[in-house]
């Protein structure tokens, strides 16, 4: 497989509200958790989500997601969700994660595929529709 474009690792605590009754984390926070380390991960290479995309009328919507479930987690429980840039186009983007708990132990790894959108929801060839942020991005992530 391809080195990733980008890493970046998100540091957490579970808390109770993660949980269902029996004191194990719902599947779907799995997602949202994607969803912080995907912005950590912009955030760290100086692309801010609300200053590159949503003032530009841009957005970055899910396309396609899934999670392998590996290992329970708890409340309270410290866990990394590692996050890799996989590929980046015009068009479209793909990360990975890794939720591990006690800093080694693979709790779930999963993935989210997206298109980037206007503000009707139509496709968008981010190059035209925003040269400066493509190019930021190119030069960030697609260095040769």
């Amino acid at each position: 497989m391809d080195e990733p474009l980008a890493v970046s690792i998100l540091r957490m605590k579970v808390g109770w509200g993660d949980c269902d009754a029996a004191g194990i984390t719902y599947y779907a926070r799995y997602f949202d958790w994607f969803c912080d380390a995907r912005f950590k991960l912009l955030n760290d290479y100086n692309l801010k989500y609300t200053k590159w995309f949503h003032p530009n009328d841009l957005h970055l919507v899910v396309l396609e997601t899934g999670c392998d479930y590996k290992n329970i987690i708890r409340p309270e429980e410290t866990i990394l969700v590692e996050t890799a840039l996989i590929s980046v186009s015009r068009s479209r983007a793909q990360f990975n994660y890794h939720v591990k708990k006690n800093n080694t132990q693979l709790a779930a790894s999963g993935f989210t595929k997206h298109a980037y959108v206007d503000l009707e929801g139509n496709p968008c060839n981010i190059e035209k529709h925003n040269p400066e942020l493509w190019k930021k991005i190119s030069q960030t992530f697609l260095k040769s």
